[in-house]
């Protein structure tokens, strides 16, 4: 019996499955400008408001495969917003985990606003819209650095990293 190493047989299922990780893995690896960014956002709000416009208008009392189609696309959107937010934030040198710092607090704002029903109030919880405010000005800072701060110079940190280098199907 002898130490050597023998390779375990991969499947050609296990290889697309594979290049398919790496490829989803290193889409959030680009540089992304801020006009591009701007335009990303701009065309990701337009499509939430058409498939929110179309779900609560049109697709009501439709079959449910149009309702799956359409969480689908908005599913879809989703990942491709989160995917240009780590974009941006790798492009200022930061790292995308930034982007829950920015999610987190508008996600809890809205529930809150939500919860004890603030929208339909009337200016009777000023104070509860300024805490609201107060607790979200960090995360309003942040998008506005996404809008206006202009990313760094050369390699981010992100790009063609050694991992993915190794990692090449045969």
């Amino acid at each position: 019996m002898s130490n050597e190493h023998v390779p375990a047989p991969v499947s050609p299922f296990q290889r697309m499955l594979k290049k398919l990780c790496i490829d989803v893995e290193t889409l959030f690896e680009c540089r992304s400008t801020r006009f591009e960014f701007a335009q990303d956002v701009f065309f990701a709000v337009a499509l939430f408001y058409v498939v929110h416009d179309a779900q609560t208008s049109w697709l009501v009392g439709k079959p449910w495969p149009l309702w799956a189609l359409s969480w689908l696309l908005f599913g879809w959107t989703v990942f491709w917003t989160i995917l240009h937010v780590v974009r941006r934030f790798h492009d200022m040198g930061r790292t995308g985990g930034m982007f829950w710092a920015v999610a987190i607090p508008l996600w809890a704002a809205g529930r809150v606003i939500d919860l004890f029903h603030l929208a339909e109030k009337d200016h009777t919880a000023w104070w509860a819209w300024g805490l609201l405010f107060l607790f979200c000005s960090w995360s309003f800072w942040l998008i506005a650095q996404l809008f206006f701060r202009p990313g760094t110079d050369g390699p981010n940190g992100y790009d063609g990293r050694d991992f993915y280098r190794q990692a090449e199907i045969r």
